[in-house]
This record gives C-alpha cells, sequence and structure tokens, in this order.
C-alpha cells in the first residue's frame, strides 16, 4: 500500500514530467481532542486519499491518525502534517476515520490525489506490482542508453560475482518529497572516457526492483556509489 508522508522541508530535483493536484473531499473540518470524522466515498479502483492539517499554530506531536476502515486490516498512520495513503476499494467504497489523538483541537482537509504522468519512464511505473529492495555491486559498465526525456536508462554491464546484467533504471519520480539521485552522468562519464574499471569498482546501485532477470525496473534509486567494498546489505538483496 502506498502512503507518503507531508515533510516540513521539501527537495526537488529533475525534470517535472506530470502533474499532482489534490481534489478536496471535505475541508475545514475541525476535530476536538479524541474526537473523529469518517469519510466514505464510492472508487471503482484503487485511490489516493489524503488530509492535511491546516490550523494555526501546526500541530507538535503526530496530532492526527488516518485509519482505513474498508477492509480487515485496518491499517493505521498517525503524522503531524498530513499524508496520503493508496486505498483499495471493497464493494465500491473506501472509508477512511480521521481521529484527533493530540490534546488540542485540529482542523484538517481531505482530498483525492489524481496524477497524471508524462515521462517516459511512466510505463514501468505499475504500483500494483511489488517492489523490493535490490543492490547491484557493479564490476564494469559496458553500456548506458537514456531516454530522450531523461526519466530512465537501461544500463548493462557485469555484477562483481561475474554475473552480466542489464537493467532499467528510473531516474524520475513523481513524489515531490523524494531526493532523487540520479546515477547516469556518472555512468556515461566512464563509459565516453573509456574509465578502467578499477577506478569505480565495486560501484553500488540500489533501489527498489520490479521484475527479474533482464527485465527488472529499479526505481526509488537510493544510492550510487564508485569503490564501495564494503556497502553492507543482506545477499538476499544482491543482484548475483
Amino acid at each position: 500500500m502506498r502512503y507518503s508522508i507531508l515533510p516540513g522541508f521539501i527537495f526537488c530535483a529533475g525534470a517535472v514530467y506530470g502533474a499532482v493536484v489534490q481534489v478536496p473531499i471535505k475541508s475545514s473540518v475541525v476535530l476536538k481532542p479524541n474526537e473523529a470524522y469518517r469519510m466514505t466515498i464510492d472508487a471503482s479502483e484503487a485511490t489516493e486519499i489524503g488530509w492535511k492539517a491546516v490550523q494555526s499554530p501546526p500541530c507538535t506531536t503526530n496530532c492526527v491518525q488516518a485509519t482505513e476502515l474498508t477492509g480487515g486490516i485496518h491499517e493505521a498512520i498517525a503524522t503531524s502534517l498530513g499524508a496520503t495513503q493508496k486505498y483499495t476499494p471493497v464493494s465500491g467504497k473506501i472509508s477512511v476515520e480521521y481521529k484527533n489523538v493530540s490534546s488540542q483541537p485540529v482542523t484538517i482537509n481531505v482530498y483525492r490525489v489524481d496524477r497524471t504522468c508524462d515521462a517516459e519512464a511512466c510505463k514501468f511505473l505499475d504500483e500494483g506490482q511489488t517492489s523490493r529492495w535490490l543492490v547491484y555491486k557493479v564490476d564494469e559498465f559496458k553500456t548506458i542508453a537514456t531516454s530522450k526525456d531523461g526519466s530512465y536508462s537501461i544500463i548493462s554491464g557485469v555484477a562483481v560475482s561475474g554475473r552480466p546484467f542489464s537493467f532499467k533504471a528510473v531516474w524520475w519520480t513523481d513524489d515531490k518529497t523524494a531526493l532523487m539521485v540520479n546515477c547516469s552522468p556518472f555512468v556515461k562519464k566512464y563509459l565516453d572516457n573509456h574509465t578502467p574499471k578499477e577506478q569505480y569498482r565495486p560501484y553500488i546501485i540500489s533501489g527498489q526492483a520490479i521484475g527479474e532477470g533482464d527485465n527488472i525496473v529499479l526505481r526509488s534509486i537510493d544510492t550510487c556509489a564508485p569503490r564501495a567494498p564494503n556497502f553492507g546489505v543482506p545477499e538476499k538483496n544482491v543482484f548475483k
């Protein structure tokens, strides 16, 4: 289940290839301490719904807890500023409870999130697929081909295990809270300059992966590090 928390500071990097629009569901909902508001909407597919605390002064603790009531798990998340989460409807309905778990009154706006994506990498971003953390420990790069809009690259090479690899690395996300990591300029420089592999091996690229073999898509990339022999990671999460 996808969710994101609204931070106090937002880091943005890279080009914009889409839009994120907040469509109001219920605005200016005032919640007294321990008071809850239950929101139910009609939905035919998984829908991203969020809330934001708008009162002044802002919460100093995790003041609002959002609990999904549609399914049987009743997953909950509590934050101080707000959050969004993707919910799957049951019998055409989505229900979420927003409860003030602080000692002060809170005012929130509840909204639906509509996302559009025009990046070339969007064709790889299927939220319905389960991802896993995967680390490439690269012995040598062979090729890199980057899309015209720069949103993804196809990288091939040889892992430290000796196994050849090829994967699609997605450099773009519509998550404006993410500090984006893009390895492509460094990999391209190594290849264009015919840099000896001894100057960068092992090169670490890690992120969230979907797919298997040569059909792996790596997104939410969090590490690009040359000459990182001591980069610790469980063996089950290493490409071999």
